[in-house]
């Protein structure tokens, strides 16, 4: 919308309108364009930027766990099984890559920063044995995980197939922990290993 657009709608003078706009372009929700016309002075046309989205009301977790339901009246817990293991099939598909060729502790502290990314307040801490905590203080999917506990199911064993190794869960938000966390354990050619070396020490 244009400054006098605005203006009009909102009952605002165009001064107001404009510092308002000011301070949203500061802030990157609002851009503009211009437009030229046959007479006078060009325009700007206003309007939100991506940033912006975030701001409104979303209802996906609403929509996810419509889908699901349905999934469930229609093909029963096979098929809500089936849904989202094939979502986690692809979740290690797209994180796996990014793990080739690093260490253990290399893969597990990039796990967290891709979680990270993906909107999990993710963190790993080493424990004294050489296994890890993963720890995540939000769930995006929690209004759904409440629902339907097979999330949590695939969120761990898609964490033991893109590390390569078993991984324990021994915390959930959903079951009404702080946190969900998971031990991730070393895998059992590291631990053989390390076996030797220690009793010889």
């Amino acid at each position: 919308m244009t400054v006098d657009a605005l203006a009009a709608e909102l009952k605002l003078t165009k001064v107001s309108i404009r510092r308002h706009l000011e301070l949203l372009e500061k802030e990157e929700l609002v851009s503009f364009r211009t437009e030229w016309q046959e007479r006078g002075r060009p325009h700007h046309v206003y309007s939100l930027t991506a940033k912006a989205e975030s701001l409104f009301p979303k209802t996906y977790d609403v929509f996810a766990r419509d889908m699901l339901r349905i999934t469930q009246q229609c093909f029963g817990e096979r098929g809500v099984l089936k849904v989202l293991s094939t979502r986690a099939d692809e979740m290690v598909a797209t994180l796996k890559p990014h793990l080739e060729g690093l260490g253990f502790d290399e893969r597990v502290e990039k796990l967290a920063v891709l979680l990270i990314e993906r909107g999990y307040l993710a963190e790993c801490q080493r424990m004294p044995d050489g296994s890890y905590m993963l720890i995540e203080r939000n769930c995006p999917t929690i209004n759904v995980a409440y629902e339907f506990n097979q999330v949590c199911q695939q969120e761990k064993r898609l964490y033991a197939e893109v590390l390569g190794c078993d991984v324990i869960r021994e915390q959930r938000i959903a079951s009404g922990d702080q946190v969900c966390a998971y031990r991730v354990l070393k895998p059992i050619e590291l631990q053989k290993r390390i076996e030797p070396e220690t009793k010889s020490a």
